[in-house]
């Protein structure tokens, strides 16, 4: 008679039949059943410094390849460590299976010891929250993968007693599974049709609610076609094309957004092309007529676009192209002028200051010695703001930010994802200082891991857009700044190259000696924040 696998081994072998080959995470003695599946099915358990870090890694790998990545904590201080790096994946549409261990079956009713509601905290920030039970896991992780990847795509939670992971896994009846809505576009292509067409001043708004390397070439043909202007949400960056006549820059970037924002409400029809108003601060797509096409519907509580089509966005675009006899009065020349003018707003006249280089400065620096298929992935801070608006992006995929939630730390756990994902493309992560505070101990990771992913530092000593955002107010700096810290040094204890590159021409030339011998390294570059121009707060 054969031996009945654990609800581990089917978990684990389910897994890798969805293509799963990483699963991120800290370990616990609760966790040791799964991890040995894992390890045996042929799924690289991978450690991570942090359970955050873990989160933002499975984050990244779901955004880059589409299969929900995956990421293990243990149960209590392990799974609340999660917290941030699945909130990040619900605000920014990655998805993702968060699992976590959970008290013993006898024992969670009996004693608090490390025992929280994690379902129902859980429950909040994902798209589902499920107890497994040791019954019908392979369907139910089918179920949980299929929903990560519905849009809005997200993160789904699974909570694994710590006894039900060792034990035989049991074959009952499934319940039924309702059946995914139908996506229902109603009358909105036609609304959105006549809209378009007696629209003057029509700007295309492009955003993350597509299927970006599917979509891509429709969405540059639209625009090209059209004649319509156009701009791009921060995540966005690299699905439209960035060099077109049409291209007004990206909104919602922080930074060089007021002429393109005041187009935008100067705009007597917006066009939602896969926007998501998670990425929007601003309020111009409540205030203004947006016509929204998209993979899901944008609606969020109280709001509603003036009206939605929901569908395959290529497909709908190629019909709505096809049917546009509307006139754009957008002309190139003045397109180019907002292009000009935001540039000049971001660019700060010297080169060098006092404490360090122009941000705007290192940032053209890079971009120059990176080449187009370079994957960048950005923190949080005054230098994501910058980087969003200037830097180039030339294809989807290559630009990786937390932007919904915004969260802080998530730059080098996602260079270290990119570069297990496509370890033969140079991937560099832009971060600042305090941002790689948060996530040094990961530069461990990357050494035992082997990948080689390059770590560009601001070095500013502060929390830069916090303490612009209190001196533009007139109040003093509390709280914003820290000690220098030797970032080569501790990248050099931790077994990573570490240089301290401080002119423009220092900067490219070590990027390009990181280009010629491929190992990990750290560049920790000292910035002037005074020199940060252009920024909103």
């Amino acid at each position: 008679m054969a031996e009945v696998p654990s609800c581990a081994d089917v978990l684990a072998q389910s897994l890798h039949s969805f293509g799963v080959r990483y699963v991120f995470g800290h370990p616990g003695g609760e966790t040791i059943d799964v991890i040995q599946a894992l390890e045996s099915h042929g799924v690289s358990f991978i450690l991570t410094g942090h359970e955050s870090g873990a989160a933002f890694m499975a984050g990244a790998v779901g955004r880059l390849t589409g299969t929900p990545g995956v990421c293990l904590s243990t149960l209590g201080p392990g799974a609340c460590n999660l917290v941030i790096g699945v909130s990040s994946a619900h605000l920014d549409r990655d998805p993702m299976i968060a699992l976590s261990a959970r008290s013993a079956s006898g024992r969670c009713q009996l004693s608090a010891k490390q025992n929280l509601p994690l379902n129902q905290m859980f429950e909040l920030i994902t798209k589902q929250s499920v107890l497994l039970d040791g019954a019908n896991t392979a369907e139910t992780l089918k179920q949980a993968m299929d929903l990560a990847r519905t849009p809005p795509r997200g993160p789904v939670f699974l909570s694994l007693p710590s006894d039900v992971a060792a034990a035989p896994e049991r074959n009952e009846a499934a319940a039924a599974r309702a059946a995914a809505p139908l996506n229902d576009s109603g009358d909105g292509f036609e609304v959105i049709q006549r809209a378009l067409n007696g629209a003057s001043r029509p700007i295309g708004v492009v955003g993350i609610a597509l299927d970006a390397e599917r979509d891509c070439q429709a969405v540059r043909r639209f625009f090209q076609e059209t004649g319509i202007a156009y701009v791009s949400m921060p995540q966005a960056k690299g699905v439209a094309d960035e060099g077109g006549e049409g291209y007004l820059g990206t909104v919602g970037a922080g930074a060089g957004d007021e002429f393109i924002a005041d187009c935008l409400n100067r705009s007597d029809c917006l066009l939602g092309v896969g926007f998501d108003p998670v990425e929007s601060s601003d309020d111009w797509h409540i205030r203004r007529p947006l016509y929204s096409i998209a993979n899901s519907s944008i609606r969020f509580r109280e709001y509603s676009p003036t009206a939605e089509c929901i569908g395959d966005v290529g497909e709908l675009l190629e019909s709505l192209r096809s049917a546009y006899s509307g006139r754009s009065s957008w002309q190139a020349a003045e397109i180019q002028q907002i292009r000009q003018r935001t540039m000049a707003l971001l660019c700060s006249q010297a080169q060098y200051g006092d404490e360090g280089l122009s941000p705007f400065h290192l940032v053209r620096a890079l971009r120059e010695a990176l080449p187009r298929e370079a994957i960048v992935t950005a923190d949080v801070g005054a230098h994501k703001m910058l980087l969003t608006q200037t830097w180039h992006t030339y294809e989807p995929g290559t630009f990786l930010i937390s932007n919904g939630l915004s969260a802080m730390g998530y730059g080098v756990p996602a260079a270290i994802a990119a570069a297990l994902v496509h370890p033969d493309r140079p991937v560099a992560g832009i971060v600042g200082d305090g941002g790689f505070a948060m996530m040094v101990q990961e530069l461990e990771t990357i050494r035992r891991l082997g990948v080689s992913p390059l770590i560009v530092v601001f070095c500013d000593r502060s929390l830069a857009i916090i303490k612009l955002a209190q001196q533009a107010s007139g109040r003093p700096h509390v709280g914003v700044d820290f000690c220098p810290v030797g970032g080569a040094k501790v990248a050099g204890g931790l077994g990573v190259r570490g240089l301290t590159p401080d002119t423009l021409e220092g900067v490219q030339a070590a990027v390009e000696d990181w280009r010629s011998h491929r190992e990990p390294t750290v560049l920790a570059v000292p910035v002037d924040p005074s020199l940060y121009s252009g920024l909103t707060y």
